[in-house]
């Protein structure tokens, strides 16, 4: 199964259980929160395989998008937020 595919699916799985758990728990609930920023990353892992796959097609892959730098900065906080609980 291709990446984009298997991802695709996962993240699929994740959204159900975002969806699951803030039906049992208030929308704050850190359960809902930490589902929440798992699905984030998961998009974002998402979005960057899809940038990468076009860059590959299109010959460009030393070219940096605008959104580039603030794929980084998500992805630090999102660990620093995961190291800190």
């Amino acid at each position: 199964m291709r990446e984009v595919e298997c991802l695709r699916r996962i993240l699929e799985e994740a959204r159900q259980d975002l969806n699951n758990l803030q039906y049992q728990y208030d929308l704050d609930h850190p359960a809902v929160l930490h589902q929440s920023m798992v699905l984030d990353e998961l998009i974002n892992q998402y979005t960057r395989s899809n940038v990468a796959q076009v860059r590959k097609r299109s010959g460009s892959a030393g070219v940096r998008l605008p959104g580039d730098d603030l794929w980084n900065a998500h992805s630090q906080l999102y660990r620093t937020a995961n190291s800190a609980s």
